[in-house]
């Protein structure tokens, strides 16, 4: 993963939970609902870009929460946020793949380990998470991408970005395009395919005791006929690893 992909793409990156209604109605409402009740919970968000996600951690009453990303940009435009609506929420520059010496009761990453372009970074990353776990039983929750999503090209335009695969059988390791454009700006970065095999693998190879698999949920207050295609064949998936 290079930092580079990132370090100008905070804003829109923040905006895009106001544009495109699946950042909110779908996604991070599953994240919630994975997450469950964080009140006074040491919350760390791994890979944490421009500190969405962070935030939110720290408005549900999460303490201490903290973010961590290897992209300058996002951290700078993070702590700018928190300077102008504070939530209690702290940011670190450090690549998310480094040793985390933490006690957290729980770890999240959303994004993440996609960006891992080799099976060694993505043990990596989840050798990370696991260091930053206070001990047995507590929880690392992540999005990352299905990897039976939809291969059809456009198939995912309607709600806002583009997923383009280099051919309809993937390996592990192979990259992927995803492409969003809003606000007159573009997102176009390149996440990479892992199995779940793979990422199992390589969370249990990291000191995780259970992996447990969720398909995206939607919001009762959103247009669930909107999201059907979505949910049919879902982009995401949220990943549970228990330590």
């Amino acid at each position: 993963m290079t930092t580079s992909q990132f370090d100008e793409l905070a804003y829109l990156y923040e905006r895009s939970f106001d544009v495109w209604p699946y950042r909110r109605d779908v996604e991070q409402h599953s994240v919630l609902t994975a997450l469950g009740d964080v009140t006074g919970l040491a919350a760390l968000d791994l890979g944490c870009g421009a500190g969405s996600y962070t935030r939110l951690l720290a408005e549900r009453g999460a303490r201490p929460v903290v973010g961590i990303d290897g992209a300058a940009g996002m951290i700078e435009h993070a702590w700018r946020r928190e300077a102008e609506d504070p939530t209690g929420a702290s940011f670190v520059l450090q690549d998310a793949s480094e040793p985390i010496a933490g006690a957290f009761d729980v770890v999240l990453a959303v994004h993440l380990l996609p960006y891992a372009d080799t099976y060694d970074a993505l043990a990596a990353m989840c050798a990370s998470a696991r260091s930053a776990l206070a001990g047995p039983g507590k929880r690392f929750v992540t999005v990352t991408i299905n990897p039976g999503f939809a291969r059809e090209p456009g198939y995912y335009l309607r709600y806002g970005f583009d997923l383009i695969a280099p051919s309809a059988e993937l390996s592990d390791g192979d990259p992927i395009r995803l492409r969003s454009e809003f606000l007159g700006g573009t997102i176009d970065v390149t996440p990479h395919n892992w199995s779940r095999a793979s990422q199992e693998q390589a969370l249990l190879g990291a000191g995780f005791r259970q992996v447990t698999w969720w398909d995206p949920v939607c919001s009762p207050t959103a247009d669930v006929v909107h999201f059907g295609d979505y949910l049919r064949r879902p982009p995401t998936l949220v990943v549970t690893a228990t330590a």
